[in-house]
C-alpha cells in the first residue's frame, strides 16, 4: 500500500506557531461548545479546517495533540474511475427511472455506468502535530471551546499564576491551519514540537516563508 503524495512547504504551514506573550480576548459568541477537560478520544476532540486540510484538537495540557488530514492523501496512485462506454447507457437509465422502474435502472447502472472499481481507495491520515509542555502538569481553571461563529478553538488554563492560551484556526485563502500560543507574562512560554506520521514514504519539507 503506497501513498503517492509529496507534502510541500505550503501544506506544512499548518505547523506555523504564533508565539506571543499577550492574552487573547474571550469569545462573546453565544454559539460556543465548551468543556472543562481535555479530550480522551478522537470523537471528543474539536475540529477545524479550511476545505483542503483538517485538524482535530484534543486540547491536552502537557501533551497537546493535533491530528491532521490533507485531502489528496490516499492509498495507491492516481487513476481514472471512468466506466468505458457508460455514456451510451445514460438515456436508457433515465427512461427506466422516468417509467418508475427503479430496480431495473439500478441494475443497468451497476453493470454499465458506475465507476470502475465502484469503491475508491482508502483515505489516509497525514499525521499528528504534537506539542510538549512538561512543566504544566499542575494546572487549574482549564477550559477548551469551539466558537461556531468564528470557527476558532481556544484552550486556556493556569500554571503557577500564569494564564496560558492556545488558539487554533484555519485560513482558506492562505491554505494554513495555525496554532497560536500565548501567555499573560513574558518569558514564560516554553515547549517542544514535532510532527509524527504513519506515512513513512512521504517526503516532508519545512516552510521557508
Amino acid at each position: 500500500m503506497q501513498t503517492q503524495r509529496k507534502i510541500s512547504h505550503d501544506i506544512l504551514l499548518f505547523m506555523a506557531l504564533c508565539l506571543l506573550c499577550e492574552p487573547l480576548t474571550a469569545s462573546a459568541s453565544p454559539w460556543v461548545l465548551w468543556y472543562d477537560k481535555p479530550a480522551e478520544k478522537w470523537v471528543e476532540a474539536l475540529p477545524v479546517g479550511n476545505g483542503r486540510m483538517g485538524a482535530m484538537d484534543f486540547g491536552g495540557v502537557t501533551h497537546a495533540r493535533y491530528q491532521v488530514n490533507e485531502d489528496t492523501l490516499w492509498t495507491g496512485g492516481p487513476r481514472s474511475y471512468a466506466h468505458p462506454g457508460a455514456a451510451k447507457f445514460l438515456p436508457k437509465i433515465r427512461e427506466l427511472l422516468f417509467a418508475g422502474k427503479q430496480a431495473e435502472a439500478e441494475q443497468l447502472a451497476g453493470e454499465h455506468f458506475m465507476s470502475v472499481p465502484l469503491g475508491q481507495m482508502a483515505y489516509q491520515p497525514l499525521g499528528d502535530v504534537e506539542l510538549e509542555f512538561p512543566d504544566h502538569a499542575k494546572f487549574t481553571n482549564y477550559r477548551r471551546e469551539l466558537d461556531l461563529d468564528t470557527a476558532t478553538i481556544t484552550t486556556t488554563y493556569q500554571v503557577d499564576g500564569v494564564t496560558y492560551t492556545r488558539q487554533t484556526f484555519a485560513s482558506y485563502p492562505e491554505r494554513v491551519i495555525v496554532i497560536r500560543l500565548t501567555c499573560d507574562k513574558p518569558k514564560m512560554l516554553s515547549f517542544s514540537a514535532k510532527l509524527a506520521s504513519p506515512q513513512t514514504d512521504l517526503k516532508f519539507s519545512a516552510a521557508n516563508e
